[in-house]
């Protein structure tokens, strides 16, 4: 016996028209995403960035949605992956850095990257903007765990124009053990500018955080700030200030204390 329309309750009928509205619409996402995980897989940056650059706006985004996942990647090494990033970098930074840097921070956490790939010096060094490399500063200095790994990465995105001043800023933004080691040797190289010091000293009171406050005080004990607007409670014997800046341990066994 043949069911005829009236057999199936309304409800049914709103439920199935639904259905073939939105299965063509998840036929051509899947099939977006093939493309791109195509092109990946056969190591063609040039080729995905032609393919993304001829996407209508809609599709696009569909597309930067899917290449800000993390395992959309998992299948190049770490050199493969940087040279993809120089090339959509290149080609249209503002669509693409901040999307891939996401990429690079949640690579890093699955297995630490060594940052040291020719595509991605020469994308820092010759091709991005300041922009660019003050967000790459930001979300990679952090995943720096020793001094020696931040001095590397600053030399890669650093450049003849910038000032120490700005070094120095980038350190303090970013306020890791290391940076705060680095901070610490480079306010070195100012001590004549004492209203300097003595700002960067304040400012990192306004943290609000214990390593902060703890370096503030290191500060003003090193530099003889004077009065600073906050109470102290770490204790610094003279020889152990005479030892901050000889090894990361020592600085470390301070500024965590």
């Amino acid at each position: 016996m043949v069911s005829s329309k009236d057999d199936f309750p309304p409800v049914l009928f709103i439920i199935l028209k639904e259905i073939l509205v939105i299965m063509p619409a998840l036929s051509h996402t899947v099939q977006l995403r093939q493309r791109i995980s195509a092109f990946i897989e056969q190591r063609n940056a040039e080729g995905l960035c032609a393919t993304l650059s001829a996407l209508r706006n809609a599709d696009f985004r569909t597309a930067s949605q899917y290449l800000g996942q993390m395992e959309v990647w998992r299948v190049l090494s770490e050199e493969e992956f940087w040279g993809f990033f120089r090339v959509l970098a290149v080609d249209n930074a503002k669509a693409y850095v901040g999307t891939l840097i996401k990429v690079v921070v949640a690579l890093n956490k699955r297995q630490k990257l060594a940052f040291d790939s020719s595509d991605f010096r020469s994308f820092a060094q010759e091709e991005a903007t300041a922009i660019d490399r003050r967000k790459m500063l930001e979300a990679f200095l952090p995943l720096m765990e020793d001094p020696v790994g931040v001095e590397r990465l600053m030399a890669t995105l650093f450049r003849e124009e910038d000032t120490e001043h700005v070094r120095v800023m980038s350190f303090f933004r970013v306020g890791t053990p290391a940076c705060y080691f680095l901070l610490f040797r480079a306010l070195k190289q100012m001590d004549a500018d004492l209203s300097y010091l003595r700002r960067i000293a304040v400012e990192l009171i306004r943290k609000g955080d214990k390593t902060s406050f703890n370096l503030a005080a290191i500060l003003q004990r090193y530099f003889d700030l004077g009065t600073l607007p906050g109470t102290f409670s770490l204790q610094m014997p003279p020889y152990e200030l005479s030892r901050l800046d000889q090894s990361y341990d020592n600085f470390l066994k301070i500024l965590l204390r």
